[in-house]
């Protein structure tokens, strides 16, 4: 029986990307691989050819806006498909060896190539203007997916104070002993927005034989922070085996050591699994007018930005 409104009685089809007969056939003949970084499986397309089958999209739109506003290398985005069991992302890979594998064997000048190299990539990341200003999220001012955070995305965060609110769980400053934490958290310390990678540590610069850089990966957690994220996560996750790696980096980056300080005392006090649950003690929810106030603030601001 027709329905009354005319048309049939059919299920309107699930908006999936076909995938290409193309790329069907060279799945078929793939090679199955892991990636370091995610543990996901990647299957190898050819000599410089990827797909990912359950790709973040801060990743691959991190990795656009890279391609699109920098020099940066990193793997280049092919395509991307939306399917039922996630996204299909076809890369244009880079060959290379992790940083970490081949620096106890490099030479002192390919060693201080590479460090040098890395620093102008940052410096190029760090000149890039976000879209809006206050928001800390992903590449798209999106949720953000960093494992300092537990498993799941977190933000955006409308704010750089909302985003240190978040990190102490809600507790103001001052119930912390640390002095470094009241004072990089002190609401009237301000600090600028800046594109980072959040994973940058020697395992995601990828080297050739030659000693040069050839790509830097690992950008599922990248997005806009802080200015001193990109310093206090390099320091982090940099194993202790890379000690002169990191010391070399220290010169050619900003430094933030109080930042560290402040960092290091809230992962001490937080394991990342913590931010998983809900918060049990919440900072004192605003005023309708006080988030009048900031909201009319941050318009203002964004348009002075966008302006001329």
């Amino acid at each position: 029986m027709p329905l009354c409104f005319g048309g049939d009685d059919k299920e309107p089809e699930d908006e999936y990307d076909s995938i290409p007969f193309s790329l069907r056939w060279r799945i078929r003949f793939s090679k199955k691989e892991t990636d370091p970084n995610t543990g996901e499986t990647v299957l190898r397309l050819s000599s410089n050819k990827i797909l990912k089958t359950q790709c973040a999209n801060t990743e691959y739109q991190a990795l656009k806006l890279i391609d699109r506003n920098t020099s940066v290398p990193t793997y280049k985005v092919l395509a991307v498909y939306n399917r039922p069991e996630g996204k299909w992302v076809e890369y244009e890979a880079c060959p290379g060896k992790p940083l970490q594998d081949v620096w106890p064997n490099m030479a002192a000048h390919q060693r201080n190539k590479v460090v040098i190299d890395i620093g102008r990539f940052v410096e190029q990341l760090r000149k890039m203007q976000p879209p809006k200003l206050c928001v800390v999220g992903d590449a798209t001012l999106g949720a953000a997916l960093d494992k300092r955070f537990g498993s799941g995305k977190v933000g955006p965060f409308y704010s750089i104070a909302a985003f240190h609110d978040f990190e102490r769980r809600g507790h103001p400053p001052h119930d912390f002993p640390e002095k470094e934490i009241q004072s990089v958290h002190d609401p009237k310390k301000e600090y600028e927005l800046k594109f980072t990678h959040a994973n940058l540590c020697p395992k995601n610069v990828l080297v050739d034989d030659a000693g040069r850089i050839t790509a830097l990966i690992g950008w599922e957690s990248s997005g806009w922070y802080p200015e001193y994220w990109e310093y206090t996560q390099m320091c982090h996750l940099t194993p202790k085996t890379m000690g002169d790696w990191l010391d070399a980096m220290r010169n050619v980056l900003p430094r933030y050591d109080q930042e560290l300080a402040c960092e290091e005392a809230l992962r001490s006090h937080y394991c990342g699994s913590i931010y998983d649950a809900p918060r049990s003690i919440r900072a004192q929810s605003p005023s309708p007018s006080q988030l009048l106030a900031d909201q009319r603030d941050i318009e203002d601001k964004n348009t002075e930005s966008t302006s001329g």
